[in-house]
This record gives C-alpha cells, sequence and structure tokens, in this order.
C-alpha cells in the first residue's frame, strides 16, 4: 500500500494545465485547480505572468475536446491578463486557436441568447461562450 502523504499540488501554469489532461474530465479538474492557485498568488502579490506566459501543448490531438480545450486555455490567458492588466502572451492571440464553430459551455438554446450577451470578450473572441462565474475564483 503506497502511503502518499505529500500536499496537493495544484497546476502552477496553463501549461502543466495541459500537459496533464490525458482526458476531457482531467482538462477541467486541472483548469479549476490552476484557478485557485492562480487566484492564490494573486491574494499574496506573487508575480501573475508566470501562470500564463508558456504556451500549453496542444490538446486537439489528445482527446475529441481538445480543440475546444485549446482555445479555452487561449481564452483564460487572455481574460485574466486583461483583468489583472498584464500583457497578454503572444500565444494567446494565436488565431488558430479560434474555434470555427461557436461552443456554448451549457448547450441549452435557451440561455444562448444570455451566454451572447454576457460572456466575456476574450472568450467571445475564441467563439466560446461560458458564464463569467466560470472563472470567478481568479
Amino acid at each position: 500500500m503506497k502511503n502518499d502523504s505529500s500536499p496537493l499540488r495544484r497546476p502552477r501554469s496553463l501549461f502543466e494545465v495541459a500537459a496533464e489532461s490525458s482526458i476531457y474530465s482531467d482538462f477541467g479538474y486541472n483548469l479549476t485547480d490552476f484557478l485557485h492557485a492562480f487566484a492564490f498568488a494573486k491574494d499574496r502579490g506573487a508575480p501573475l505572468e508566470p501562470f500564463l506566459a508558456a504556451e500549453p501543448p496542444r490538446l486537439a490531438t489528445r482527446f475529441a475536446e481538445g480543440t475546444i480545450c485549446d482555445a479555452f486555455l487561449a481564452a483564460t490567458a487572455d481574460y485574466l491578463s486583461r483583468v489583472n492588466t498584464i500583457p497578454t502572451p503572444l500565444w494567446a492571440l494565436n488565431e488558430d486557436l479560434r474555434l470555427e464553430e461557436p461552443w456554448f459551455s451549457p448547450p441549452f438554446p435557451g440561455i444562448r441568447m444570455r451566454l451572447l450577451r454576457d460572456t466575456p470578450s476574450a472568450f467571445k473572441d475564441k467563439n466560446i461562450f461560458i458564464f463569467d462565474s466560470a472563472l470567478s475564483v481568479a
């Protein structure tokens, strides 16, 4: 029996979120953990640029939803940069990280108008439509 008493290690960059995501559900957990680590660093006054600087490995070839995740990481980097008044990393502005078809976080047609209205512009730029509360941790 393995006794793992090591403390929880959260991804400390968007690069690590992608590197540690081999399936779609991993991505969701890793991104949430990253947002907590980012918020903790922000509260402590730590530099935030290192969390966003390194271009994540692409997930499009790992699992079916990988293209969505790649765009989501770019939008997250852009969004966090904007709200924290730091430069957006150049990798996050790559045009190939914009989805060809719109993606809506809850796929229910009844709330699409609300998502179209309320989605932060960094996500709209990537053709991703979410509630801004999805990033409220950071």
